[in-house]
C-alpha cells in the first residue's frame, strides 16, 4: 500500500536528525502525490452517482478525507516544516500540488465540500507562514486563507474550529484575536484546544514587562490583559486595575474609532459575552442552562429522517416557541427556586471560580453598555448596542439564564438607548412578534449578525433559515451602506419589544412610541431584587402569543383600562418609571 509506506517513510524521517538531500525530497513528493492521486481515484470511484449506497457510504465510515490530510498532506508538511529553510523548495512545490488537488476535490467530489474547503485554508496558511520575509506575499496568502475559512464558516457556522484557525489569521490584532478565539469556545460545538492556542495571545499581556505591549492602544490592551487573567484565574487586583483602565478610556477610544466601532463594537460584545459565560467552562452555570437547553430540544426533535428542510425549521421553531412559553407561563410560582447569580463576590473569592468570573465580567458588560448607550448621537455605537439586545433576547428565550442574570443587567440603560432611537424609515413590524428581516440591500443580514452566527447563544434569535443562501459575499459583509441604517434601527426596537412582553422589567408604549422602566428593574440596579414586580403571561395569554403592550385602539393590541379613560398609563401605573429624555437629541 502506498499510504502505509507514506506513513513508515514520514515517520522515520521525522525521528531521524539527518537532512534530506535534493533527490530524496523529490523521491518523497512523488510518493505522496501518488497518495493523493490513489485517494482522488477511491472518491471518484465511491461518490460516482452509479455506486450503490454501500460504496457510497464507505468514504465517510472510514473517515478518508481526514485520512488523506493527515497521511497524504499533513504528515509530510510538517516534516519539511521542521526542515525549513533547506526544505523550502520543496514545501512550496508540494503546498501548490496538495492545493491543486483539494480545488480538484472540491470540483469532483462536492459531498465532502466543506472539508475540501477548510483543507484549502490550512494550505493557505502553510504557505503564507513558510516565508516570513516578503510580508506582500505573506498578506495575499493571509487573505486567501482567510477567505476559505470564511465560506467553511457559512457551511459550519457551529464549529469552534473554524473560528480559532480565523483567530490564528487576525494577528496583530489583538482584539479580533480574542474574538475569535472565546467564539471558538462557546460555539454551539466548541474547540477545545483553543483553550491552549488562545495563551499565545495571553501570555505577552501578562507579562507588562514584554516589548510588544507598548505597540497596542492602551484600552485594547488593558480588555484583552483583563480576559487574559479572567481566564488564567490570576490576580483579581490587577484584572481590577485593566478593566479601570478600560473603562476610563472606552469613551474616548469609541470617538477615536469612529467608523471602526461598528466593527469592532460588536466583536467587544462578543468577547464579554463569551467571559459571562467563562469561556465555555463545564461548571459555570449560564453555559451549562444553555447546553440544557440544547439538549432539551434535541430530546424533542422527531425521529424521522425523511423530514424536508422546511419541515425541519418549522419543528425547531415550534419546540423552541413551546419552551419559551413553557418558563414564562408560570415564571412567578417557579421564581423561589430559580437560580440566581449573587450581587456581589467576596474579595477572597477572587477569580477562584466560574461564578465568580460571570460576575466580574457582567460589571465590564454594565459599564460598557452604560458608556455606549450614553453617547447620544453617535450612530456608530448602534451594532454594539444591537448584539448586546440580541444577546439578552437570547437569555429571555430560554428564561433561566435570564432570571440568574437580571440583577446585573443595565435596565436603565437599555432603555435609555432605546428611546432615543430614531424611527425615521422603521417599519410597525417593530411591534410583530416575527423576526423583522430585511429584504433589500446586500442580503439580510447586518454586519454585526455574522460574529454572532453559530454562538452558543444564537440560535434563538435568528429564524433557522436565516444564514442560508442569503448571505452577502465576504468583502461586502463589513461594508457600511445607508440601507443598514433603518433595518439595524428596527432590529434594536423589535428587541425591545420583545423583551416588554416578557412583563417584567420593562413596557413599550405603542401610541407614544416610547420604552419605561419597571419598579422591579430599578430594585434590581439598586442591588435589590424587587418583591413586587407586574406577574408574568398567564398560560392563557403567553408572551410569545400577545406581549404586555401599551397601545390605543388602533392598533393589535387591547387599550388598557388606563386608556379608555382618557388618563396617561405611565401615571396610572406606578411601577413603571419613564427614563427621563431631558432635551437630548434623536441618533
Amino acid at each position: 500500500m502506498v499510504e502505509k509506506k507514506a506513513v513508515e517513510i514520514t515517520q522515520a524521517c521525522a525521528k531521524a536528525a539527518n537532512k534530506l538531500s535534493n533527490d530524496q525530497w523529490q523521491a518523497l513528493i512523488g510518493l505522496h502525490r501518488t497518495l493523493l492521486h490513489e485517494h482522488h481515484d477511491f472518491f471518484l470511484a465511491s461518490q460516482h452517482p452509479t455506486a450503490s449506497p454501500a460504496l457510497r457510504r464507505l468514504a465517510k465510515k472510514y473517515a478518508m478525507p481526514a485520512r488523506m490530510w493527515r497521511h497524504g498532506i499533513h504528515s509530510f508538511l510538517e516534516l519539511l516544516r521542521q526542515q525549513l529553510p533547506g526544505s523550502l523548495e520543496h514545501m512550496l512545490a508540494f503546498v501548490y500540488i496538495a492545493y491543486s488537488m483539494m480545488a480538484l476535490l472540491m470540483e469532483s467530489v462536492p459531498r465532502f465540500l466543506e472539508t475540501w474547503i477548510e483543507c484549502l485554508g490550512d494550505l493557505a496558511r502553510y504557505r503564507m507562514a513558510i516565508v516570513e520575509v516578503d510580508l506582500r506575499d505573506r498578506e495575499i496568502w493571509s487573505k486567501i486563507a482567510r477567505t476559505w475559512y470564511n465560506r467553511a464558516a457559512d457551511l459550519s457556522p457551529d464549529v469552534g474550529r473554524i473560528q480559532h484557525h480565523l483567530a490564528v489569521l487576525a494577528r496583530p490584532n489583538i482584539v479580533q484575536q480574542l474574538f475569535y478565539y472565546s467564539k471558538a469556545l462557546v460555539s454551539i460545538k466548541p474547540f477545545e484546544n483553543a483553550r491552549e492556542s488562545i495563551m499565545l495571545l495571553f501570555n505577552p499581556l501578562l507579562d507588562t514587562e514584554d516589548p510588544s505591549y507598548d505597540k497596542y492602544r492602551a484600552t485594547e490592551a488593558s480588555f484583552v490583559s483583563a480576559f487574559a487573567f479572567l481566564f488564567k484565574r490570576g490576580s483579581l487586583q490587577k484584572y481590577q486595575l485593566h478593566i479601570e483602565t478600560f473603562q476610563q478610556g472606552l469613551s474616548d477610544h469609541i470617538t477615536r474609532a469612529a467608523a471602526e466601532w461598528k466593527t469592532q463594537g460588536p466583536e467587544v460584545a462578543a468577547s464579554i459575552i463569551a467571559g459571562v459565560l467563562d469561556f465555555g467552562k463545564p461548571e459555570n452555570p449560564v453555559w451549562t442552562m444553555y447546553r440544557q437547553h440544547i439538549a432539551a430540544i434535541e430530546s424533542r426533535k422527531s425521529s424521522d429522517e425523511t423530514m424536508e428542510q422546511g419541515q425541519i425549521d418549522a419543528e425547531d421553531v415550534s419546540i423552541r416557541d413551546l419552551l419559551f412559553e413553557e418558563f414564562w407561563s408560570d415564571v412567578d410560582a417557579k421564581a423561589p427556586v430559580l437560580a440566581r447569580a449573587p450581587t456581589w463576590i467576596p474579595a477572597e473569592v477572587g477569580l477562584g471560580s466560574s461564578q465568580a468570573v460571570s460576575i466580574y465580567v457582567l460589571e465590564m458588560l454594565r459599564s460598557a453598555v452604560a458608556t455606549n448607550a450614553g453617547k447620544i448621537g453617535d450612530r456608530n455605537v448602534v451594532p454594539f448596542m444591537n448584539f448586546i439586545l440580541g444577546f439578552l433576547w437570547s437569555l429571555a428565550r430560554i428564561g433561566g439564564p435570564l432570571i440568574y442574570l437580571e440583577a446585573h443587567i443595565p435596565w436603565s440603560n437599555i432603555v435609555l438607548f432605546l428611546n432615543m432611537l430614531g424611527r425615521s424609515g422603521v417599519s410597525e413590524r417593530v411591534t410583530a412578534v416575527t423576526f423583522p428581516q430585511s429584504t433589500s440591500g446586500t442580503g439580510r443580514q447586518l454586519p454585526e449578525d455574522i460574529p454572532a452566527r453559530g454562538a452558543v447563544w444564537a440560535p434563538d434569535i435568528f429564524p433557522p433559515d436565516f444564514f442560508r443562501n442569503t448571505v452577502a459575499d465576504e468583502d461586502e459583509r463589513s461594508l457600511e451602506l445607508p440601507s443598514h441604517t433603518a433595518p439595524r434601527y428596527e432590529r434594536c426596537l423589535w428587541f425591545g419589544v420583545r423583551l416588554a412582553s416578557l412583563n417584567r422589567y420593562i413596557r413599550y408604549n405603542v401610541s407614544t412610541k416610547q420604552f419605561s422602566l419597571s419598579n422591579y428593574a430599578m430594585a434590581l440596579e439598586q442591588g435589590g431584587r424587587g418583591e413586587s414586580h407586574q406577574p408574568g403571561p398567564t398560560q392563557s395569554h403567553t408572551a410569545a402569543e400577545k406581549p404586555h403592550l401599551l397601545q390605543d385602539d388602533t392598533g393589535d393590541v387591547e387599550m388598557t383600562d388606563e386608556q379608555a379613560s382618557g388618563s396617561s398609563p405611565l401615571e396610572a401605573d406606578s411601577d413603571y418609571v419613564m427614563i427621563d429624555r431631558g432635551s437630548m437629541v434623536r441618533i
